[in-house]
């Protein structure tokens, strides 16, 4: 359920500030329903709702919240003008600027923990270097897993696993349910997200000990929200920009925040287009995309 808490901070923060501009009816705003894994359909189409009343209320102004299969469909409406805004993963953004350079990012995400990041665990005792000398052996995933865990465990399973694959994959509700199949010796090994992962420390400093870090991704960058370069008057993209770098000092908002661990919202940082190609270079663009 915390993605469906990500995706309802995302909608508050963005049709409020997109009201503000005032040069258009409706502001679209595209949200990928892939980074929702545990969010019931249903649910999704009622996730905006209270904050087109929210923004209407404010500004006097209307919303409208687009679900998409994925984030490049969401790349394509905004280069199509379908849509306004779009809201992406550090590595989708990587992806979508592939192919439409002309998308620029309003402003980043601060996750808590600042890193985004995925981690193979294993338990304590278990005596394998790197995958390659798992072979046979047994995965658990989480169906909550993040989108970068996932492709971290498949990039890992392509360079050490040659020839070779997993017994069998069990799956868990949560991604602690996996690390606790680990810890059990239900199954050897896991893949989680450092946000997951450092929660779980947290909460069972004692357990967490029977685990150890097999191996770490790269640091991914972060969310981005972000349009068509030249769709959007200078004067919208900043009442867009600076009503979101703002939005954590009213207590409201902050108290979502940190339920999403979401520090703030913050300008793209410096290098951000370096992080984007190494990223890419990591993780090419699915060849379903190309």
């Amino acid at each position: 359920m915390t993605r469906f808490l990500v995706l309802s901070a995302v909608v508050l923060f963005l049709t409020a500030s997109a009201g503000w501009a005032g040069d258009k009816d409706i502001y679209r705003i595209g949200i990928p329903k892939s980074a929702f894994r545990d969010v019931p359909p249903a649910l999704l189409s009622f996730a905006g709702m209270p904050f087109k009343d929210l923004m209407k209320s404010q500004t006097g102004l209307n919303g409208e919240v687009v679900m998409e299969a994925d984030a490049m469909n969401i790349a394509r409406m905004l280069e199509a003008g379908k849509l306004e805004l779009g809201v992406f993963l550090g590595h989708e953004f990587a992806w979508a600027r592939e192919k439409h350079p002309t998308l620029e990012p309003i402003v980043c995400t601060v996750p808590r923990p600042k890193e985004i990041q995925a981690f193979l665990l294993v338990r304590w005792d278990n005596k394998a270097d790197n995958l390659g000398d798992l072979k046979g052996s047994r995965l658990a995933l989480a169906t909550t897993s993040r989108d970068h865990a996932r492709m971290f465990l498949d990039k890992r399973k392509a360079a050490e696993m040659t020839g070779g694959d997993f017994s069998s994959t069990a799956k868990a509700a949560t991604v602690h349910d996996a690390i606790q199949k680990v810890i059990d010796e239900e199954v050897d090994v896991t893949v989680t997200d450092q946000a997951a992962w450092n929660y779980f420390q947290k909460l069972y400093p004692g357990a967490s000990e029977n685990l150890r870090v097999l191996s770490k991704s790269e640091i991914f960058p972060p969310t981005v929200i972000a349009f068509k370069k030249g769709s959007l008057d200078d004067e919208v993209v900043k009442k867009v920009r600076d009503g979101l770098l703002s939005a954590h000092e009213t207590s409201k908002v902050a108290k979502l925040l940190n339920l999403i661990r979401v520090e703030k919202f913050d300008l793209v940082p410096a290098g951000y287009d370096d992080s984007l190609k190494a990223c890419l270079k990591a993780y090419p663009l699915p060849a379903a995309d190309k």
